[in-house]
């Protein structure tokens, strides 16, 4: 069952004794937890309601479903990062524990788990999906985040086609494999197009270019971070993505050597103490622009970063004597640091 249909047959009362909401969009889940609030009667509902979120065991949630409600249908226990969802250390005996729980969960009861991520292999998680309904809130289908995205817009009293729709969507990159974009960036992103529009209220794609931080921008930082990480595999395929866009190797050996500048300039400014705010105002970049950077700063020392800058150095002077193919360059640059 897919996310809208879930929340449409909570709002209806057509419950299942057990839910699991997981995955990073907030948004999502967080409208998941107020249509539950919403079913309930509104002078009763702190009787009615437990969010359990710190150190939460199987005792806990047992004497929390198993209060009667009080002057309503339904008990509502919601759950928060439970660990035996997630921690694959957990020992069989408690698995099994809370899996012959579930089979006798009341009806006047309904337990929802809200958890960021979860163990996929687990036999708990088999057990939910077989008793009630799991939900993954990773990520918005194509179809239902142009819907989002148009309600967004909408809501800022903007005037907005169906192809600048599209446009705003490919470069915010949110749909690409390996995006770390979540409804949470792309509504701030909305925003703040809806509070830069002319009176006429309608945006276009030199709006969407001018404030919007590009997708190509997005992908080096991904980059950076599977460089960062080590992971060979998802460095040269994003790279490949770039390419494929028909981005210059120049071009992105000069936006990884910005960045790598940007991560030096911020590393210095942190270790004087210096806040986000204040490194955001000094270095004139968006706040989350420095917190991704300070966040790359903690996974290269100094001397690696002097060392990558110089070897794009290095190789950009390869390209322009004709000494190496710039594709041979970029690949072979990514290679050399991303070796464990």
């Amino acid at each position: 069952m897919i996310y809208k249909d879930i929340i449409k047959n909570i709002k209806s009362k057509n419950l299942e004794k057990i839910y699991l909401f997981y995955g990073r969009e907030n948004i999502l889940i967080d409208n998941a937890i107020k249509s539950f609030k919403d079913i309930l009667n509104k002078d009763m509902i702190d009787f009615n309601l437990d969010i359990l979120e710190i150190q939460v065991n199987l005792d806990t949630i047992r004497n929390s479903v198993e209060t009667v409600p009080f002057m309503d249908d339904k008990k509502v226990v919601i759950v928060k990062e439970f660990d035996l969802l997630k921690n694959s250390s957990i020992s069989e005996a408690k698995e099994n524990e809370f899996i012959e729980y579930i089979k006798s969960i009341p009806e006047s009861s309904v337990l929802v788990f809200i958890n960021s991520d979860i163990n996929k292999d687990s036999k708990l998680l088999k057990m939910i999906k077989k008793e009630g309904i799991v939900c993954d809130c990773d990520k918005l289908s194509e179809i239902d985040l142009y819907k989002w995205v148009r309600k967004k817009f909408d809501l800022n009293g903007a005037i907005i086609e169906n192809a600048q729709i599209a446009y705003f969507i490919q470069q915010t990159g949110y749909l690409d494999r390996y995006s770390k974009k979540t409804l949470n960036d792309l509504e701030n992103e909305i925003n703040k197009i809806g509070s830069f529009i002319d009176k006429d209220k309608k945006v276009s794609n030199y709006i969407i270019d001018k404030l919007l931080v590009k997708k190509v921008e997005n992908d080096i930082f991904k980059l950076i971070d599977f460089i960062s990480q080590k992971k060979a595999k998802e460095s040269l395929k994003i790279l490949n993505d770039i390419l494929d866009e028909g981005q210059s190797v120049s071009y992105v050996f000069s936006m990884i050597s910005n960045n790598l500048k940007l991560i030096i300039q911020t590393k210095l400014l942190v270790k004087e103490g210096k806040s986000n705010e204040y490194i955001k105002d000094k270095l004139n970049k968006p706040l989350f622009v420095i917190s991704k950077a300070i966040k790359q700063g903690k996974y290269f020392s100094y001397e690696e970063i002097i060392r990558m800058l110089n070897s794009i150095l290095d190789y950009e002077y390869k390209i322009k004597r004709n000494i190496m193919k710039d594709e041979i360059a970029i690949d072979m640059f990514i290679s050399e640091y991303v070796k464990k």
